[in-house]
């Protein structure tokens, strides 16, 4: 029962987040293409709907299962037995080609060369941003943690 209550609270806390970051996303999108409209997502997706709000719903869930993706997959660093680099190209793999479907679901990317190599440079480069910045985080954590026991 404790495992599951403990599931259930990531499974939320995933969701909330990864809506969050969708929402703002979206904002920052609308805003950027000069809209006097709030646009959930690219018209490519919209147009399928039969009203904004459906689209606004749909755009919702995909969000929520891109939070919930993402948070999850996060978890691969816990596993204590794989080296960084296998736990680093499982996690990216894990991520590209999960976000790639998801990404193809919502119509923001097309299967066109050009745009599916663009959101392959965009994916990496921030991939590779956010590793660097968390890899010299806990690098900075554990150096703390050694300077604090030498101290003892």
């Amino acid at each position: 029962m404790k495992n599951t209550k403990r599931f259930i609270i990531y499974l939320f806390n995933f969701a909330v987040r990864g809506i969050f970051i969708g929402l703002m996303i979206s904002i920052f999108c609308s805003y950027a293409s000069h809209s006097s409209v709030y646009v959930p997502s690219s018209p490519s997706f919209t147009t399928n709907f039969s009203n904004l709000l459906n689209a606004f719903t749909a755009s919702i869930i995909l969000w929520a299962v891109t939070g919930i993706f993402f948070g999850f997959g996060s978890f691969i660093f816990t596993i204590n037995h794989w080296s960084l680099l296998k736990k680093t190209v499982i996690n990216f793999f894990t991520y590209y080609f999960g976000f790639v479907f998801l990404a193809l679901l919502a119509g923001w990317v097309s299967l066109d060369l050009i745009n599916f190599t663009k959101f392959t440079v965009i994916f990496v480069i921030i991939y590779l941003i956010c590793w660097y910045y968390n890899y010299h985080k806990i690098a900075k954590e554990i150096a703390n943690i050694n300077h604090k026991i030498k101290k003892e």
